[in-house]
């Protein structure tokens, strides 16, 4: 017999590590990482408005950053546009919709790995419909495993890793 098997792949990067920049703070007095603390500000000089994005450091000393350029006029043309991505990770799973479409094992290819990510909350955030302290138990049983391993819940993931779960 067969089993029915799910292979998904996963890229994982820490939106705080994408977004830090490391560069001279004039009041720190050397070089140190600015974090982004995804706060916009607009400022108008004449028919210019300029668009920024608020980096701060470790010692709360903050540089904008321009992100754009654009003309008071209605229809605002961008004269210096930042690049925008679409960020696929937000897409939610469901066990239960693959169990009941008959899979029983779901495999999971980890391919690049940007920070830090412990198994059990990765694999709650990812599948919606199960808490955390379930993903933990499950873990403990057996039932999710990492490299064909029976691993601690805090266990981190890395790179080239395969999570496999057992429905």
């Amino acid at each position: 017999m067969q089993i029915a098997t799910k292979e998904l792949v996963w890229n994982l990067v820490d939106v705080k590590e994408e977004n830090v920049v490391r560069r001279h703070c004039s009041n720190c007095g050397k070089v140190v990482p600015f974090y982004d603390t995804t706060v916009r500000r607009h400022n108008a000089n004449g028919k210019t408005i300029y668009r920024f994005a608020i980096f701060k450091c470790e010692k709360n000393h903050t540089w904008n950053k321009k992100l754009e350029i654009y003309k008071t006029y209605t229809d605002h043309v961008r004269l210096k546009e930042e690049r925008v991505t679409i960020d696929l990770e937000k897409i939610e799973l469901s066990l239960e919709e693959f169990k009941g479409a008959g899979i029983q094992l779901v495999c999971i290819n980890i391919g690049e790995v940007m920070g830090t990510f412990r198994l059990d909350k990765t694999i709650s955030d990812k599948f919606t419909d199960s808490s955390r302290s379930e993903i933990a138990r499950k873990i403990k049983e057996g039932s999710i495993r990492m490299n064909d391993n029976v691993v601690k819940p805090s266990s981190k993931i890395a790179e080239n890793s395969i999570i496999t779960i057992s429905l």
